[in-house]
């Protein structure tokens, strides 16, 4: 599979809640809802790249090992 993020090599667990858990060597691990799936599906957006990446990273220090990307908090270009 690939990153929903940035396009490269990832893979991806078990569905979480109608969304995936994926694993990028570039982005790390982290949900992705089924909504913002259908989102990016249905509309064909894009994330702005470094800025997921940073949200994620913040997630991660503020203790979320796993963020959740869902449709309230996507950074689509």
């Amino acid at each position: 599979m690939r990153c929903f993020i940035c396009d490269q090599p990832a893979t991806d667990g078990p569905e979480v809640q109608g969304g995936r858990l994926v694993n990028c060597a570039e982005c790390g691990w982290y949900k992705i809802s089924g909504t913002a799936l259908h989102l990016m599906r249905q509309d064909v957006r894009v994330f702005k790249v470094p800025r997921s990446r940073e949200w994620l990273h913040v997630q991660r220090e503020s203790g979320i090992a796993q963020p959740l990307i869902d449709s309230e908090n996507a950074l689509w270009d």
